[in-house]
Parts: C-alpha cells; structure tokens; sequence
C-alpha cells in the first residue's frame, strides 16, 4: 500500500494557507511592537491598544497552529517528493522546509517569552528571527512559482488541492 496522494489532504491545506496568512498579517502589523514593548516593559499594567492585542493573540494562535500542523503532518499520508533535477536545489528545499518549520515555532514562542516574561533581549531575537523568516517564506513562495511556471510540475497544485 502506498503511503503517499496526489495532494496535501484538506486539512493541511487549510492550516498551510491560514498560518501562511497570519504570519504575513502579523509581520505587516509589527511595525511599532518594539515601541509598545518598551512601554509594556516599563509598565505591564499599561493599556494595551488593539495592535498590540493582535500581534499577541495572533502569535500564539500561530504557535499553536503549526503544533497541530506539525500533529497532522505526522499522522496524514504525504504527496510524493517531487525532485528538481538537481540535487542541490532538492537539498536546499529539505533543509529550508525544516528551518521554516523550526522559525515558525522558535519566532512566535520567543516573542511570547520576551512580552509575558519581559525580557528584554528575547525581544531583540525575536526580531531577527521573524526577519529571518520572512525570508524564507519569500524564497518558499518564489520556489513554488518556479516549480510551477518554470518547471511545471504539481508542488504549487497540490497545496492548493488539486493533483
């Protein structure tokens, strides 16, 4: 029996496309955290506005999503591995994958720790990390439209579910 489908299961699918969504939108949302850090840090008590709100809330909804991502991928058949032709670019998307997964656990929880725990450089690593990130999400995204326009195969479609 084959342990591998021609698409990601629905599931996947849907928990893929809304961390993917809420990362973007917590990145975008970010650009005056560090000053509300600050004031959080000087008084944990001050009033928090609805960005700050969002950007927590969201970062721990997005720590907890990709734990039962990681659930779900665990126990759920995969789509074949589909190969580049080279071995090298075959490589770099093994370990891109997993560097991504591995940002998308450290980042979230990193900032809850800097924000609950008030700790100061945290909240610096925090920043780096999720810059780091979002590199990797942009080369993420190029990769699937390169596989898709240039080399033509299904890796975009089957996130998409369709095989």
């Amino acid at each position: 029996m084959s342990k591998t489908i021609p698409s990601y299961n629905p599931l996947q699918i849907i928990l893929h496309w809304l961390i993917a969504t809420l990362i973007v939108a917590n990145y975008f949302i970010s650009d005056h955290m560090p000053s509300y850090f600050d004031a959080h840090q000087k008084d944990s008590n001050s009033p928090t506005n609805w960005v700050e709100n969002f950007h927590i809330y969201v970062g721990l909804s997005i720590l907890a999503l990709v734990v039962a991502r990681i659930i779900v991928r665990v126990i759920s058949k995969q789509p074949e591995k589909i190969s580049t032709g080279n071995a090298w670019l075959d490589t770099l998307s093994h370990y891109s994958h997993k560097l991504l997964y591995l940002l998308m656990l450290l980042v979230p929880a990193l900032g809850a720790l800097a924000w609950y725990f008030n700790l100061d450089q945290l909240g610096y690593v925090h920043v780096v990390t999720i810059n780091a990130m979002m590199i990797i999400v942009l080369l993420h995204a190029a990769a699937a439209l390169f596989h898709h326009y240039v080399l033509k195969d299904r890796i975009l479609t089957r996130m998409l579910g369709r095989s």
